[in-house]
């Protein structure tokens, strides 16, 4: 396979995934509502009510999970997870179908795959981190120059920021928190797919949509379920031309803002407005600096209405 390049690889170490399954059905709150509660940043957070088993999953710092651990009712919790990302993926089909049919290949586990603005980021085994990290080096056409930037924690540039840059702690002192816009894009096809990785490795021949390098995607996400099986789910402007677990007509909301990376309760506040005006949400993430919602087809003037009470638009 003929390498695409890319810039860059970040890495971030030392996350506990925490999982609450069948949403729909249970008596405790959301997970991100419990984490706006307690003041706890989630650097990952996906959403998904498509499949048969509803779920949230977030990953925070492991230093903040005692502050959590004493709260029952949020299923499986995964210590010593990794976030690997990407970047840019600038919506290319043909880059995502690349870096599909790489994982197929080397039949690499991870726990989840959403997309940010800027990256593709997987939740990942801190265990297969440098298998991860050597499959992305080898694959892709990356600047001399580079090697997998870690991301650490560093409290007193958070402390800086935070000072110099108010926005950055909007969630706390703003009635509404800064955004630099919130897009909406409707007419989209959502499919749901699940694949095995002997289907990810041929994925570009089966869908020859994929290679074509003006084509884009609006939308990806994924996850691994306990069979090992790949369920993938991506936004397009028609369909991929092969056979979907589900697909329907959906809408995309999406918006980032200056946080820094500060999530705390971003993604609480915005589908907790959703939730208020009884707007479904087939899914969301949030990842990097950036929320990405999915909605049913005709509800994204409404959602995005909604969320003008409480996030700021320039």
């Amino acid at each position: 396979m003929k390498q695409i390049k890319i810039n860059g690889i970040r890495l971030n170490k030392n996350y506990i995934q925490v999982t609450q399954d069948d949403i729909d059905r249970q008596n405790h709150s959301p997970f991100y509502q419990t984490m706006e509660s307690n003041r706890i940043n989630m650097v990952f957070m996906t959403l998904n009510t498509m499949d048969e088993s509803s779920f949230i999953s977030g990953t925070i710092a492991s230093k903040n999970f005692r502050r959590f651990a004493h709260q029952d009712g949020y299923g499986e919790k995964h210590w010593n997870v990794s976030i690997i990302s990407i970047y840019p993926h600038n919506y290319n089909l043909r880059l995502l179908g690349y870096l599909l049919s790489l994982l197929g290949r080397h039949k690499l586990s991870f726990r989840h795959m959403a997309c940010s603005n800027a990256m593709l980021t997987f939740v990942i085994e801190q265990e297969n981190c440098d298998g991860f990290l050597e499959m992305l080096s080898a694959g892709f056409d990356l600047p001399e120059s580079h090697v997998p930037f870690e991301q650490g924690e560093n409290d007193e540039l958070t402390q800086f920021l935070k000072k110099k840059y108010p926005e950055t702690r909007a969630t706390y002192i703003e009635e509404k928190i800064k955004t630099y816009g919130i897009a909406l894009v409707t007419d989209l096809n959502l499919g749901s797919y699940i694949f095995s990785f002997d289907h990810l490795a041929k994925i570009r021949q089966e869908i020859p949509s994929m290679e074509d390098k003006e084509n884009k995607f609006f939308y990806t996400a994924a996850y691994m379920n306990p069979q090992k099986k790949i369920c993938f789910f991506i936004l397009t402007g028609k369909s991929l031309g092969i056979a979907a677990h589900k697909t329907c007509t959906a809408e995309l909301l999406s918006f980032h803002g200056p946080h820094f990376g500060d999530r705390h309760s971003i993604i609480s506040r915005a589908l907790n407005c959703l939730s208020q005006k009884s707007i479904p949400v087939l899914r969301a993430d949030c990842t990097g600096a950036s929320i990405g919602i999915i909605l049913p087809e005709g509800r994204g003037k409404e959602a995005r209405q909604a969320l003008m009470d409480v996030f700021e638009i320039p």
